[in-house]
């Protein structure tokens, strides 16, 4: 992977396939852009080229020991885009990655042919939120060790589907083992946690004029599927896909519906 520097922050960057129309993705709270890479591969292979990056205070990018914005992310990844000199894009974001790529949409429309929102939301008092307990077990993101290992494999069983985590235990140990390799600190998950608390697109939505596909599954238990019909509902033109009895880790629960909707989202 590659490092650019955008003002005083470092990120790191990975990017797959050489030509083709270039698509940012953009990953969610406290974890990996290589979270990305099947997809990312997958999009190289149909064509794109994939761009996949660490967020802030995650994996190689720079660790901040300040508070910052959901916006200051999105400023981070327009810069990247900059760093490789992409006037145009297509744009992925899931999660708190759904919530940049919102903020990128707003910030910089013009460089945006197509935009995915995975699991996400607007944010503020107008989001359906999850029950707190179930935000509590976040933290567990931001551990280590024996208790890293338990707190990350109750959260993932937590906020897959029901019954997920009982039909492919193998895929929860495989996400448990690869978010310990480089987890995110304590201190950089409470930033980023904060950063979503002070986050909402509510009132500016209507303003996105890029095309928008919204993709939620309808089990989701942490960011509920009523997010995503509000977001259908607020961007023009946006249209929701729904994914049956998937929760809130879309590609690892649903892959194929996942890059499906998303390829056939650009190519329409």
């Amino acid at each position: 992977m590659s490092i650019a520097r955008i003002g005083d922050v470092e990120i790191n960057y990975e990017v797959f396939g050489d030509k083709g129309p270039a698509v940012l993705l953009v990953m969610g709270l406290g974890t990996r852009g290589d979270s990305w890479s099947p997809i990312s591969r997958a999009l190289a292979g149909a064509g794109y080229r994939a761009i996949q990056f660490d967020n802030r205070d995650v994996g190689a990018s720079s660790v901040l020991t300040t508070d910052y914005t959901v916006a200051d992310m999105a400023a981070d990844a327009i810069g990247l885009l900059d760093h490789l000199g992409i006037d145009r894009a297509h744009l992925i974001g899931i999660s708190m990655g759904g919530m940049i790529a919102q903020e990128i949409l707003l910030r910089a429309p013009g460089r945006f042919d197509r935009a995915v929102l995975i699991a996400t939301s607007p944010g503020g008092r107008q989001a359906k939120m999850a029950a707190p307990e179930l935000l509590g077990a976040l933290l567990a993101m931001g551990g280590d060790g024996t208790a890293g290992v338990e707190g990350l494999r109750a959260l993932y069983q937590a906020i897959t589907a029901p019954g997920f985590a009982d039909a492919h235990p193998e895929l929860i140990e495989m996400s448990v083992a690869f978010a310990l390799e480089n987890p995110v600190t304590r201190e950089g998950l409470m930033r980023q946690i904060g950063a979503i608390g002070r986050f909402s697109t509510w009132e500016r939505l209507p303003g996105v004029n890029v095309p928008t596909l919204v993709v939620h599954g309808d089990a989701d238990p942490l960011i509920p599927y009523e997010n995503g019909v509000i977001l259908s509902q607020r961007i023009p033109g946006a249209k929701l896909r729904t994914l049956p009895g998937v929760g809130h880790l879309v590609p690892l629960e649903a892959p194929a519906e996942t890059f499906g909707a998303i390829t056939a989202f650009f190519g329409s």
